[in-house]
């Protein structure tokens, strides 16, 4: 696994240089490079199992001598740092901040080897590499790490001013033989190449798989992804479904394969398969067996593509440690994903495993993208199970929450086809969700981690704003979701509101779904007609936010309104509520806050207005707060994740001071690192 890592060097770093040193410049007592934590995660996947991380690496004692010296990463408290050798050539007198560290690294051995050196800030080569956009990334991040062809351009530049330490890098592009006819095939390793960077992440790519066994009629679909940190990463989708004959799983691994799609069938082009695969993994294997029929397997690997020029598929038996993977029954397939990339972006929660966020990342993107099949609720087909490592997934209906208001379903036929057999057609249905004050009484007796978990999977690991807007199906696979489509603006006040618009396979042409079946546009005849089906669901999206929640009655919840039990007495207590909010008018961003006791309630009076505060309750996020710079100042955004935090600043709401307090303290949690902790504790309560 070859990586080009890249960090500009700050003034604490050049420590390292005794001539830097000399020169009376030191700011610190540093001796070493600082390795950024998500750096080191993507390079040595096996990093949070030691503290030393040892490397062979080859470097320059003056402009034209190699010494090759035993170096290592060691973990520090908040990142790793590049120890073992500290250069006393006169040669590094030119470091300064600024300059560029750049470390060409195989971690594929043990120890690891790796070649460095550190560019002038006006040298030509850090000139080409930092006007790349391979290294457009530092922009974001102090280090970055560029996995094999991601850095192929710098390590070219590196090998044409550093010869006796990189490498140049192989980028033969010879001419295919044109055959008899004149005609002219594609390069496979291009064609591999354009086809691996067509836009999918991770959970796009594994859905794209699972689109392919449900195709096949699979009812039982297993994926396994161990944890990389044990025999390296590699990914299995095996189903139980119809399988292949020889010659059909000859034709499925054939690029843009054409053949006749039945009404339910969730492929398009002859892509899904080997794009959804090539975009993660540079060798793929398929195994399938077709009830009555001899199991056979082909493989695609990119390594050979690059050696042979030519499209030669591979029947090498799987590996031992992937046997038990891909073992089918009577019927049904198997796709191995072996030399996989590592992700390319970034962890988002500091101090959580990766691989932990990047199961959770898949099994949210399942949940909610084939939620209709895990229900049952597709016609024509018995209930779909998905198991993620032995765990079976949950459905996670957007529109499926108890107090979620159904309007009557509306049909636009799409104009074009003059045959009415054939006349494409959107299934158009609107809902309107709970907004917060309902949601918190309807779930108030269940445990704060239940509740949290109702949550998440009611905003969709997100914020609730977010998720407003049209969710469009194809074939009753969820296939895009949030936002207007440029019909509306995202609104505060219609964040509720969620739109279900249904296709079948006569309609991609018209809303011109692309090759990876994640992007659609609207014809401008649709958006006409939606907007006026709309009207009446923005209102009541509207009318639900500010919505008022009554105390005192029998319990039940009509259209958005939650009426539960309570021990007042001498009438109900009406409290006014944003929906968006999760603490009511202040920390809501919009609702209103004020009482009215006795009677039933009508005419509250809007309360006071209150000053700006540091802390305001939101609906989701990944760590229990986060610090913002806004246009009005600091804010503290405090999410559902820690409860008891939320319930302190609700009980505090008309204490500012008290609320400063609040925010000062959670900024000394965060110097502190206790932020990262608790964001990966799923009982952080």
């Amino acid at each position: 696994m070859i990586f080009t890592i890249l960090r500009l060097l700050t003034h604490s770093e050049l420590g390292m240089f005794h001539e830097y040193r000399r020169s009376g410049r030191e700011g610190s007592k540093q001796r070493a490079i600082n390795f950024d934590w998500d750096v080191v995660d993507r390079v040595f996947p096996s990093a949070k199992d030691s503290d030393i991380i040892e490397i062979t690496c080859r470097c320059l004692e003056d402009a034209a001598t190699v010494v090759v010296k035993n170096q290592w990463l060691k973990k520090q408290e908040k990142n790793w740092r590049l120890e073992g050798h500290c250069p006393r050539s006169s040669y590094y007198a030119f470091v300064e901040p600024g300059v560029l560290f750049a470390m060409v690294v195989d971690s594929s051995t043990t120890p690891a080897s790796a070649s460095w050196v550190v560019v002038p800030g006006n040298h030509p080569a850090r000139t080409a590499i930092i006007n790349h956009g391979e290294s457009a990334r530092l922009g974001k991040s102090a280090m970055i790490a560029l996995y094999d062809e991601e850095g192929d351009y710098c390590r070219s530049i590196l090998a044409d001013h550093y010869p006796h330490l990189f490498e140049k890098v192989d980028n033969v592009t010879s001419n295919p033989t044109p055959n008899h006819s004149g005609e002219v095939a594609p390069d496979p390793l291009g064609l591999f190449k354009i086809l691996a960077r067509a836009g999918h992440s991770l959970p796009s790519a594994v859905a794209d798989l699972v689109d392919n066994s449900l195709s096949h009629k699979a009812n039982a679909i297993e994926i396994t992804f161990p944890n990389p940190n044990e025999g390296g990463r590699w990914m299995c989708i095996r189903d139980d479904g119809e399988g292949m004959t020889p010659e059909g799983l000859r034709d499925a691994m054939k690029i843009g394969h054409q053949r006749d799609y039945d009404d339910a069938d969730l492929g398009k082009y002859g892509y899904g398969l080997k794009g959804a695969a090539w975009s993660q993994a540079d060798r793929l294997t398929v195994v399938s067996k077709f009830a009555g029929s001899a199991q056979s397997l082909l493989t695609w690997d990119k390594d050979h593509l690059a050696k042979t020029r030519r499209w030669e598929l591979l029947t090498d038996p799987v590996d031992p440690k992937h046997a038990a993977a891909v073992q089918l029954g009577t019927s049904g397939t198997a796709v191995l994903l072996t030399q996989m990339r590592p992700p390319l972006e970034a962890t988002k929660v500091k101090g959580v495993e990766p691989y932990a966020q990047e199961i959770a990342a898949i099994r949210d993107h399942l949940e909610l993208v084939f939620h209709r099949f895990l229900e049952g609720k597709v016609p024509g087909r018995q209930k779909v199970t998905i198991r993620l490592n032995g765990t079976p997934l949950r459905p996670n209906n957007p529109m499926g929450h108890p107090l979620t208001k159904v309007f009557e379903e509306r049909r636009i036929e799409l104009p074009g086809n003059q045959d009415p057999s054939k006349r494409a057609v959107i299934a158009v249905r609107a809902y309107v969700t709970p907004n917060e004050a309902e949601f918190n009484d309807y779930h108030k007796n269940q445990p704060p981690e239940e509740v949290r978990v109702e949550r998440d999977r009611l905003t969709l690991n997100g914020r609730w704003n977010d998720s407003q807007g049209f969710y469009f199906y194809r074939l009753h696979r969820l296939i895009k979701w949030g936002g207007w489509e440029d019909l509306f603006a995202k609104d505060e006040h219609t964040k509720l509101l969620r739109v279900a618009a249904d296709f079948d396979r006569l309609a991609d042409d018209q809303l011109q779904v692309d090759i990876s079946k994640q992007l659609i546009r609207l014809p401008f005849a649709v958006t006409e007609h939606l907007k006026e089906i709309l009207k009446t669901p923005r209102s009541e999206a509207r009318n639900r936010y500010d919505r008022k929640v009554t105390t005192g009655g029998s319990g039940a919840s009509t259209g958005g309104r939650s009426t539960t039990g309570g021990t007042s007495t001498g009438g109900a207590t009406t409290t006014w509520t944003g929906g968006g909010g999760a603490g009511g008018g202040g920390a809501g961003g919009g609702g209103r806050t004020g009482r009215t006791k006795g009677g039933t309630g009508a005419g509250a009076t809007p309360g006071p207005k209150k000053d700006k505060s540091p802390l305001r309750l939101v609906e989701g996020g990944t760590t229990p707060w986060e610090r913002k710079n806004t246009f009005a100042g600091e804010q503290v955004e405090i999410t559902h994740r820690i409860p008891q935090l939320v319930t302190l600043v609700r009980t505090i709401d008309k204490d500012n001071d008290a609320k400063t307090a609040l925010s000062e303290f959670l900024r000394v949690l965060e110097q502190a690192g206790v932020v990262p902790l608790l964001a990966g504790r799923p009982d952080a309560e």
